[in-house]
């Protein structure tokens, strides 16, 4: 029987994780794990996507990402080959590193971004290797701790929580001390319309598109892209916003919808295409 099929959308955020062949170690040493992350961190350039979040275990970890225009299945392929070959270079084995291809999980709804990185900074919690998230050294609980703004990209969560830089990093601090309840490693999809988007047969999902990807397909520039989707008023922006909207309603989605995307009201977006 072949493997099940999975869509991936342009623009999509995905929690991944990848773990060990037969639940052996993928980082034996620190150098391990510091070797990994300067894989994601120096393919997130040329293949052109956004780590929001990781946690490095020693048999397994997590990542949540963001691809454009290259498809997950690539980017993965080439870090976990690259790792592969270094591990077994270092070690003197041969084999399979990873068991199997990684488990790739839809994020549908990106209101639930907080609760997914809450949840992977706390492995090491659930391990019980350590009794705080920021006790342990190989996650990126540490960049939003201290608003560290570089591979690893906080904005869009900090802004979740408040627009405040400082407000934000101390609602952050509560936020991780509390313990998440959802786990997110037995979900199939994350957010609201989950269900219905694993329902839907390979040619409906490809009609009705996500809200970013259509966004993205404006052709509107990655610092654009985070601009509008901040609710920034700038003129040179206006066009993307239409296109978007009128790309957007074409697939059935509600003016409410497409104002909460960006950052604005239904009628704002009504007026909006009034306009224009």
């Amino acid at each position: 029987m072949g493997r099940p099929w999975r869509e991936e959308y342009k623009g999509g955020i995905y929690h991944v994780i990848a773990r060990g062949n037969n639940k052996e170690y993928i980082f034996r040493e620190s150098i391990d794990k510091g070797y990994f992350l300067k894989q994601l961190k120096d393919y997130s350039v040329g293949m052109e996507y956004r780590i929001y979040g990781y946690v490095l275990m020693d048999n397994h970890y997590h990542i949540i990402i963001q691809t454009y225009n290259k498809k997950l299945q690539e980017i993965m392929h080439q870090i976990n080959n690259k790792y592969s070959k270094y591990f077994n270079y270092k070690y003197e084995r041969v084999g399979h590193v990873f068991q199997g291809r990684y488990k790739a999980v839809l994020v549908q709804d990106e209101r639930y971004m907080l609760s997914l990185l809450r949840y992977i900074h706390q492995n090491p919690i659930k391990a019980h290797i350590c009794d705080s998230v920021e006790k342990y050294k190989w996650s990126s609980d540490v960049f939003y701790r201290n608003s560290i703004n570089s591979y690893i990209h906080i904005e869009m969560i900090m802004d979740m929580l408040s627009k405040d830089r400082k407000e934000a990093i101390k609602k952050y601090k509560e936020y991780m001390e509390q313990d998440e309840e959802i786990d997110y490693d037995n979900s199939k999809a994350i957010g609201e319309e989950a269900y219905q988007i694993m329902c839907l047969t390979r040619k409906q999902v490809k009609e009705r598109k996500r809200l970013d990807e259509i966004l993205i397909g404006t052709g509107v520039s990655e610092e654009g892209y985070w601009l509008i989707k901040a609710g920034k008023r700038r003129m040179d922006l206006t066009d993307y916003k239409v296109k978007y909207a009128q790309e957007a309603l074409s697939h059935k989605y509600s003016y409410k919808e497409i104002g909460d995307n960006i950052d604005m009201s239904d009628t704002g977006i009504r007026n909006l295409l009034k306009r224009n």
